[in-house]
């Protein structure tokens, strides 16, 4: 059984348009035939997601798996959404297996988007035991299994009496995490954290995103200096250029589609500016508009970061 190739990686991600540093796809190829499990962490908009689900596709060229399962982590989730309970139907209560157990037996791989957002402790339970590569009994039985069902990784020996799913030894979680937040990694526990590879998908310099954004919306490039402001990655700026490619047809004039992109895509991205930087980011873009959308953007930018401009 093959692995992948970084080159793999990068013509896959070329046919998305995303550009991704070679390090990051070397990184990445090397942590997943380490055995590692891995996290993608970096600011929003660098394409961690699509870099996530891209590994498992080439993953799944490769036979390594048999596709993948795609979640996004919430606050509520408990060890219910990820290994699996007892659900009431007409036959009584039945085990349902949880996001781990449903993508282990089927021999996908498991993506997890925002994994930040979860509740580690109360989501992984018994999973940080799995995942330290040491097998776990869990309180349920299959239907029509008289064992209780076990979870052993490959190499390790199988709890006696037990209904056993074996975690196969290509078996991947690939995660994606929107800030490295080191308060956060404290609550996983050590032995877990050496299961997993953090892998930083940082922004690209200035001349990627120029060749990145060449075509009929790179109108946007002219939006280039936000990042003065904030870590804005590619995928932010290649949404606004398809919407600047399509509004272009239509015969937006060049102050009303900067606007609107702006607007559009930008902005939120500058939540929690107080009244001296909103004012600098409203001093950025004014050059770019005519007096009608120059009176838009200080209206939107007040109401929509409820600031004051000092003009």
């Amino acid at each position: 059984m093959r692995s992948f190739t970084a080159a793999e990686l990068k013509s896959a991600a070329d046919q998305t348009g995303m550009y991704f540093p070679s390090h990051v796809l070397d990184q990445l190829v090397a942590a997943i035939d380490a055995g590692k499990h891995v996290i993608l962490t970096g600011p929003p908009g660098t394409g961690k997601t699509t870099l996530a689900y891209m590994a498992a596709e080439v993953a799944q060229q490769a036979m390594l798996c048999t596709g993948y399962l795609p979640t996004t982590a919430t606050t509520e989730w408990t060890t219910f959404e990820t290994i699996g309970g007892l659900q009431p139907t007409a036959e009584g209560l039945i085990y349902r297996p949880g996001l781990f157990v449903e993508a282990i037996e089927s021999g996908r791989w498991l993506v997890i988007d925002e994994l930040n957002r979860s509740n580690f402790d109360r989501a992984f339970g018994q999973l940080f035991t799995v995942l330290s590569g040491q097998p776990v009994v869990l309180p349920f039985k299959r239907k029509g299994q008289p064992n209780p069902l076990s979870l052993v990784p490959t190499g390790a020996e199988a709890p006696r009496d037990t209904d056993v799913i074996r975690l196969p030894s290509r078996w991947r979680i690939i995660a994606t995490m929107n800030v490295f937040d080191k308060n956060l990694l404290f609550e996983m526990s050590y032995a877990l954290m050496r299961r997993f590879a953090f892998i930083e998908v940082g922004t690209p310099d200035e001349a990627s995103y120029q060749a990145l954004l060449q075509g009929p919306g790179q109108i946007v490039t002219q939006l280039l200096p936000l990042r003065n402001f904030s870590d804005l990655g590619p995928a932010v700026y290649l949404d606004a250029a398809r919407y600047a490619a399509r509004r272009r047809q239509d015969g937006a004039s060049h102050s009303r589609l900067l606007y609107e992109v702006f607007y559009a895509y930008f902005l939120p991205q500058f939540e929690g500016f107080d009244d001296l930087r909103a004012t600098k980011l409203y001093r950025t873009v004014e050059g770019l508009f005519d007096p009608e959308e120059q009176a838009e953007a200080q209206r939107t930018i007040q109401g929509v970061l409820g600031v004051e401009l000092t003009l």
